[in-house]
């Protein structure tokens, strides 16, 4: 298994300037322009996510942090599955890994028993469109592709509180 990025909270550098998360998408900005296949062949572009609510999962399995919001959003997932997130409706959502290959993840998928997709990315490209640096990092989206709520590293969130904003954005 080779090494993926990290949870990385300081130090990040680009072209020998340190970035800040003042650089990030924030509440009210709108979901960058991306396009990305998902592990089950799906391709997902950020119109796919229009016209109702959303969650951006940005994510890497070296990261402890993130393995332990894994778990909430395998059950978040499960309840979207089940329609009990919007009743009646599925939401989409995605996950993307930052600096991680599909081998790198296929054996922690396995062994945590996840079954939700997920978009493999052996660099930033992807993620630098949401932010240069710290993960795991969650946005939640409205139908019109803006950010509503925005979940980073410390206090994440449990799946039912996600769920309870996604139900906000609907009324």
């Amino acid at each position: 298994m080779t090494a993926c990025g990290g949870c990385s909270a300081t130090g990040d550098k680009v072209d020998g300037d340190e970035v800040t998360d003042a650089d990030s998408l924030v509440v009210g900005d709108q979901l960058p322009e991306f396009k990305v296949t998902m592990s089950d062949g799906s391709m997902v572009r950020t119109a796919d996510l229009l016209g109702k609510p959303s969650v951006v999962v940005l994510f890497s399995i070296d990261c402890m942090d993130c393995r332990h919001q894994l778990p909430q959003i395998q059950r978040l997932w499960d309840m979207n599955q089940k329609n009990s997130v919007i009743q009646g409706q599925r939401i989409p959502i995605v996950l993307i890994a930052r600096e991680c290959t599909e081998e790198d993840i296929e054996p922690f998928w396995k062994f945590s028993e996840f079954t939700m997709p997920y978009s493999p990315q052996p660099n930033r490209r992807v993620y630098s469109l949401f932010a240069p640096r710290v993960i795991p990092r969650i946005y939640i989206s409205d139908a019109q592709g803006i950010i509503r709520y925005m979940h980073v590293d410390i206090g994440m969130p449990t799946a039912e509180t996600i769920v309870n904003e996604i139900k906000e954005l609907k009324q």
